[in-house]
């Protein structure tokens, strides 16, 4: 819908419309974790902007290129564009971009292990979602917070430190299952889904091997129902995890297969070399040594592919922080 409207504002002339429409095709790119068609998008919106000089459908834009840099681990480029993007939010005092812009660049901080500082951007964007009086805000930014929680667990478990992971991990879960109620109840599958996986994983912290197995796959189940195709690799590397860590090499073998087949439509994705490379460990330790070998290979050629296209990204990103000013804020 979003590429027929940008067509027929174009046949019409009408550039702001045609601008309405770029915005919304690089969000349903980025919903669909298609990273290069997301970038494409928000470049042209982003460039006809800047030629109208609409600076809230530029720092809407501009959210969108934040996001797809993240999705494409590129964190500096990432984090310095929604930094920007939240502070033109509040100067321009707009709920929406600013719940928006504060989500992506929580997140972002987030996986930086910035954890203070994250906690800040999602608390402000939940209030901003309350300002903007849109529900489904709220429950999104909610998920966040329990995203958040997952990450610190996650962190903590990693440093050995029991005490603080069961408290993040305790956050983690209760957030879940309220956003999981609220979810149920408007039948917003894909929030079901992200909060179903983040218990299976946050279980699995806990030492809950056979809980998360039983919830990563409801999880994963749910997604491929509903198309969700996103969800489903990092799902299926850690239900392959809760497999092998349980001694079932050909239910690992086989959650890793189906991951892959969701990664394959996602390109381009790291995921796609990390499954590649967990196929690879299964096939060794089931003693398929050749297996092994060419899906090792592949991992390989996939991370270098990946890599080329993340740098192709990485060139378009700091051209766009040029153009507009960002690097000199």
């Amino acid at each position: 819908m979003a590429i027929e409207a940008r067509k027929q504002a174009r046949d019409a002339g009408d550039a702001s419309a045609e601008l309405a429409a770029l915005n919304a095709a690089a969000r349903c790119h980025s919903l669909r974790n298609d990273s290069i068609a997301s970038l494409s998008a928000g470049t042209d919106a982003a460039a006809l902007a800047g030629k109208l000089g609409d600076v809230n459908a530029m720092a809407h834009a501009l959210c969108s290129i934040a996001n797809t840099a993240f999705t494409l681990q590129l964190m500096d480029e990432s984090r310095e564009i929604a930094a920007r993007t939240v502070a033109v939010s509040v100067e321009l005092h707009d709920d929406d971009l600013e719940c928006r812009a504060r989500q992506v660049y929580g997140v972002i901080l987030g996986d930086l292990f910035r954890f203070d500082e994250a906690a800040e951007q999602i608390s402000l964007a939940l209030a901003a979602a309350r300002r903007h009086g849109l529900a489904a805000f709220e429950y999104r930014v909610q998920a966040n917070v329990a995203s958040l929680s997952r990450k610190q667990a996650r962190y903590f478990a990693k440093a050995g430190d029991e005490t603080r992971m069961q408290a993040a991990a305790n956050a983690a879960m209760d957030e879940a299952a309220r956003v999981i109620a609220i979810a149920q109840r408007g039948k917003l599958q894909a929030l079901e889904i992200t909060m179903s996986a983040l218990q299976g994983e946050v279980l699995a912290l806990r030492g809950d091997i056979a809980g998360a197995i039983a919830r990563t796959r409801f999880a994963i189940d749910l997604a491929s129902r509903n198309r969700q195709f996103s969800n489903i690799p990092p799902a299926s590397l850690r239900l392959a995890g809760f497999h092998r860590a349980q001694g079932n090499l050909p239910l690992a073998r086989a959650a890793l297969q189906e991951g892959l087949q969701s990664a394959e439509t996602l390109r381009p994705t790291f995921r796609i070399a990390e499954i590649c490379a967990a196929i690879a460990d299964c096939e060794q330790d089931m003693g398929n040594a050749g297996a092994a070998t060419t899906w090792r290979q592949r991992a390989d050629d996939e991370q270098q592919s990946f890599a080329q296209e993340r740098e192709t990204a990485r060139g378009y990103l700091r051209r766009i922080i040029a153009g507009t000013g960002l690097d000199k804020t």
